[in-house]
């Protein structure tokens, strides 16, 4: 079976001929991508011994979804921070001697880094979605 369908001649008046084709194109690609999630959505929920029956209700939920789920790549300042999360808690639990800590600079050092370590793993957890 062919689906076709038409985009009023309007709404691609300044495209180019290529820009058109691939605009085609795209859309094929699409809603082959939608035919497919659609039908894995009614597989995964159709009665063993039954027949196979892609509904409507299938076609939207696979059109809402996101077709491809592609981890985000992480921008260099996260991954700056999580470097210095990571040696800056290694660090302070190599500082973790009680027996050192009568000595005011050893307390310091403890302090500092163990601050760094905290405040680098709590800006990473809340801006996790801001960094990738």
């Amino acid at each position: 079976m062919n689906i076709e369908f038409e985009i009023p001649d309007e709404k691609v008046q300044n495209f180019s001929t290529d820009a058109k084709t691939e605009l085609k194109n795209q859309s094929c690609r699409i809603a082959e991508e939608i035919v497919d999630e659609a039908s894995r959505i009614e597989a995964s929920r159709r009665v063993p011994e039954s027949n196979s029956e892609v509904t409507q209700s299938n076609v939207k939920e696979a059109a809402s979804q996101p077709r491809m789920v592609v981890a985000k790549k992480k921008s260099w300042l996260s991954k700056i921070i999580q470097i210095v999360a990571f040696v800056s808690t290694l660090v302070a639990g190599s500082l973790l001697d009680t027996t050192k800590f009568t000595e005011t600079n050893h307390v310091i050092w403890f302090i500092v880094m163990s601050f760094i370590a905290i405040g680098t793993t709590v800006y990473l957890t809340f801006n996790q979605d801001n960094n990738g």
